[in-house]
């Protein structure tokens, strides 16, 4: 990190993923799992002329045409509610479990693995470290999905606030993917409801596979759709939100953790990765989306600390947390808190 990125450092020492993960897998991995992923890492933490556009085809609904210098640009925007359909559907949580589809694999040997997966491949017991017990990942899960020491840590280290007033009772995990933070919030036992969200019907397959790899499936209520759809439900059309969901989704009662997607590996090669240039969900976006509940942003470890910042209700300030393995830090978390209403 540059001079405006320093930061004390509190831990010198980050253990490897081999010591988190344990001992010897258990015979029966959903019967024993709960206590085997108990153990502890420490991370290194730091508290800081008009032309008139194309006509849109019928089979091309979802993409808007934008003029630029002549050329029209197609563009997918950003999830945005549609108040009509808002108002005549009923979000509703999976009943049951989805089935799996050819999406959903499970390597045994790496010349099976396409050659973009395959470091990947080589990392699967930090992944999940109980990968061999037919773990079912996506290809596109690969890429993001938190290795399981960092997603353990992270789970134990987020504050659940039970003994707050009011007390923080449910944890809704925004972009829950194949599972990996989702099942180590159900592991660490601290939350009366976890809240799992994912768009991709085969993403969200694997999660509720892997749950019960994990032996957790029965703790979690899983979503098949948009997290923004679902904010902005939440905060403004409660009424189209099932009534379990209501129920269990208080918004003075919920944490939000958000782990976009990054907008692909090309974060790695800037020295400060300007969070405005995420994709699909830029900073501002989730921000916005998430307030003024309290929420978790698992963020690049290069991200400009100057912009995460700004995200500071008034008077308050925002804990940054970076999480490293093998001595490398992986990821930041900034801990956003709720904004509290000004007195008029």
């Amino acid at each position: 990190m540059g001079q405006e990125q320093s930061v004390t450092e509190r831990d010198k020492a980050s253990p490897s993923p081999s010591v988190v993960v344990g001992s010897t897998l258990p015979r029966s991995p959903t019967k024993h799992a709960g206590t085997a992923l108990n153990t502890r890492i420490q991370p290194h933490t730091n508290r800081v002329t008009k032309k008139r556009p194309q006509k849109i085809r019928k089979d091309a609904r979802e993409r808007k045409t934008i003029p630029f210098g002549g050329i029209t640009i197609p563009h997918r925007p950003p999830f945005e509610p549609d108040l009509k359909q808002t108002a005549m559907s009923i979000m509703k949580p999976v009943v049951g479990k989805l089935p799996l589809t050819d999406e959903c694999l499970h390597y045994d040997d790496v010349c099976e693995v396409p050659q973009n997966l395959q470091k990947y491949f080589h990392q699967r017991y930090s992944i999940f470290k109980f990968y061999d017990y037919d773990i079912r990942l996506t290809n596109d899960a690969w890429f993001g999905i938190t290795p399981e020491p960092l997603a353990l840590r992270l789970a134990d280290d987020l504050p659940s606030h039970l003994y707050s007033t009011p007390r923080r009772t449910t944890i809704v995990d925004l972009f829950g993917g194949a599972g990996g933070n989702t099942i180590a919030f159900a592991l660490s036992e601290k939350w009366e409801h976890v809240i799992s969200i994912e768009r991709d019907a085969s993403t969200l397959a694997c999660a509720q596979h892997n749950a019960e790899v994990y032996g957790v499936s029965g703790y979690i209520t899983f979503i098949h759709g948009d997290c923004l759809d679902f904010l902005d439900r939440l905060k403004h059309h409660p009424e189209t939100l099932d009534l379990s969901l209501r129920e269990k989704c208080d918004m003075s009662q919920t944490v939000l953790f958000a782990s976009p997607p990054w907008g692909g590996v090309d974060y790695k090669e800037q020295d400060v990765f300007d969070l405005s240039t995420m994709e699909p969900y830029n900073l501002k976006v989730l921000h916005k989306a998430c307030s003024p509940m309290e929420h978790a942003l698992y963020l690049p470890r290069t991200s400009d600390l100057r912009q995460i910042a700004k995200l500071a209700p008034k008077g308050e300030k925002i804990e940054v947390v970076q999480y490293c393995m093998d001595g490398a830090s992986k990821a930041m978390v900034a801990l956003i808190p709720e904004a509290t209403p000004e007195l008029t």
